[in-house]
């Protein structure tokens, strides 16, 4: 197996996480400025271009509705990543509270909370976000929700970790000798030296999230038809896989590589931490 981090391969992990760096921005430019990157219409289709394959007119091809393929992927990054987005925002802010609290409150509050993460953590988050979906209802903000709740016990557990590290800092005892109270303890020390690992776990959970929420959009718990999510386009060309495979794989290969460089520049974040 190569180590990339050997010295004489650094050249070659620098241009690994260039390309990353560019093919997130990338995907991130297609959020904010969709029409910079496509002029077709995600939603209108021309009857005469169904079932296109990949050309120069339609890079990715069209659909069974003659929908430019590469438009509604382009749109869909917008739908996509805040789904993401809120569902990391959710675990960090939930996890992270319930976290400092059962490291700050110590003794049966402490066993107390990390029981019930205990038990969140052998559930498989797919199935605890499926279970929390039903009671939400469908929809992307939903969706993203039920994700961000179903991996919030992976937050409180590294949190927990950090604060019982923090507390045992000599500047928490001489906090206490100083007649600090314990909550304005855990706010104003505790909680801003734990912050690094957590947001490290944060961009660790971003790619994640992604893969969450296109596996929930796949199985038509996200936005309705025809809304552009990368699951939706999946899941709609797989009844064509025989005739026009690129409906499902290209919009998959799409997913999987901002999945794999969001994980990459994340492991180099928690590596430079180190």
């Amino acid at each position: 197996m190569v180590d990339l981090t050997a010295p004489a391969l650094a050249p070659l992990r620098r241009f690994d996480l260039v390309l990353c760096g560019l093919w997130l921005a990338v995907v991130a430019g297609w959020a904010v400025l969709p029409g910079v990157f496509s002029r077709q219409d995600p939603l209108a289709g021309v009857a005469a271009e169904r079932l296109q394959p990949p050309s120069l007119r339609h890079l990715l091809g069209t659909d069974h509705l003659g929908r430019d393929l590469f438009a509604r992927v382009v749109h869909g990054a917008a739908l996509s990543l805040q789904a993401a987005l809120i569902a990391v925002g959710v675990a960090l802010v939930v996890g992270s509270a319930v976290g400092l609290a059962a490291g700050s409150l110590g003794r049966w509050a402490d066993a107390l909370i990390m029981r019930v993460v205990d038990v969140m953590l052998a559930i498989p988050a797919l199935l605890t976000a499926l279970a929390l979906i039903t009671a939400l209802g469908f929809g992307t903000v939903q969706v993203a929700v039920a994700v961000g709740i179903a991996t919030a016990a992976t937050f409180a557990r590294v949190m927990r970790a950090e604060v019982l590290r923090v507390r045992a800092a000599p500047y928490i005892g001489a906090a206490r000798c100083a007649g600090s109270r314990g909550w304005w303890i855990a706010l104003r020390h505790v909680l801003p030296n734990t912050a690094g690992p957590v947001l490290v776990l944060a961009a660790l959970e971003f790619g994640a999230a992604i893969l969450f929420i296109s596996t929930l959009s796949f199985l038509g718990l996200g936005a309705a038809p025809p809304a552009p999510e990368w699951g939706a386009l999946v899941s709609g060309g797989r009844n064509f896989l025989n005739t026009a495979w690129w409906l499902t794989t290209l919009p998959s290969l799409t997913v999987a590589g901002i999945v794999l460089a969001a994980n990459r520049i994340a492991r180099e974040l928690e590596h430079r931490r180190d």
